[in-house]
């Protein structure tokens, strides 16, 4: 039976999980140095290898990590091992849409400046923008990028999707292919970007695309930081080029102090929370006994990822 990796404290009760999952399984939990006698017959991991300890994990069939993007991870090594990934994408999906649409009614009923005016007591009147009727475009239609769209049309959004295989969606007006990027972003008032950090997305959003936004418009990324050109972002809201910018995720993290992004009283910067939950590592564990029972049974794995596309 499987010889089990657990990268990090294992609970008495999680242990006893494992076992009832995969009967006679050998468990090993605990630091790096702890683990590492152990890499060399391994085969599965809950957590993630460096690509160091990955060299050793000969024997490695599944690697389950804790996270939904893997852009980090995907080492040469990695790639050349015949290890299969998996992520827990699926369960992020709730929080961040309630994370986006928290910037999104900020933004709109005016409470970046309200806050600044009750810094000063003003009681000074804003004038709200109403979200009913107005686009809201989301760059990758996956689990995510759905969830965000089903709470936009209960507010009476519309919204597009844009992915890669588009088919109608009951999260949207209208689904496009990712192609239609340029013809998209001249439309929206509110663009999401949602989508993987592969070397395709990379500066996805660059100064031109910027350029193609409404002065009115919002953004908000709760991707990865590399999908936007960052200093062109801070240009264009520092000049009115756009409206304002719901921010979650950098290039570098943290955001580093000097970063013109933190002066802007129209950016709202949160430091890459989105997709916390106050159980996270519960449902993330869930998850991978699903797994662990799947890859035991034979069945196709949960949210495996393609490791030549990224995702």
């Amino acid at each position: 039976m499987y010889k089990i990796v657990v990268k990090g404290g294992l609970s008495p009760a999680e242990r006893a999980e494992i076992m009832s999952c995969c009967p006679g399984a050998t468990i090993v939990s605990g630091t790096d140095e702890e683990i590492a006698s152990g890499l060399p017959d391994t085969e599965v991991v809950w957590g993630s290898l460096d690509p160091a300890q990955l060299a050793q994990a000969e024997k490695l069939l599944l690697m389950q990590v804790v996270t939904a993007g893997v852009d980090h991870l995907l080492s040469p090594e990695l790639l050349a091992s015949p290890a299969r990934l998996c992520t827990t994408s699926g369960m992020h999906g709730a929080t961040i849409a309630e994370h986006v649409f928290s910037l999104v009614l900020a933004f709109a009923r005016g409470l970046p400046t309200l806050f600044s005016h009750q810094q000063v007591r003003l009681w000074q009147h804003y004038r709200p923008t109403l979200l009913q009727g107005q686009v809201m475009g989301i760059v990758g239609f996956g689990s995510i990028g759905q969830a965000i769209g089903h709470r936009a049309l209960a507010f009476g959004l519309e919204v597009i999707g844009l992915r890669r295989k588009p088919s109608p969606s009951p999260s949207a007006t209208m689904v496009w292919g990712e192609d239609r990027l340029d013809e998209l972003l001249p439309l929206v008032d509110h663009l999401v970007l949602a989508v993987p950090l592969t070397p395709a997305t990379t500066n996805l959003i660059s100064r031109q695309r910027l350029k193609l936004l409404k002065p009115s418009a919002y953004l908000y990324n709760i991707a990865r930081g590399a999908v936007v050109d960052e200093d062109a972002l801070a240009a264009a809201l520092a000049q009115g080029e756009l409206a304002g910018a719901g921010l979650d995720v950098f290039a570098t993290e943290p955001l580093p102090p000097d970063s013109p992004l933190w002066s802007l009283n129209n950016a709202i910067i949160t430091p890459h929370t989105a997709g916390y939950l106050a159980d996270y590592r519960r449902q993330a564990f869930i998850i991978f006994l699903d797994n662990l029972r799947r890859l035991r049974q034979g069945l196709p794995l949960a949210n495996e990822v393609d490791k030549g596309s990224g995702y």
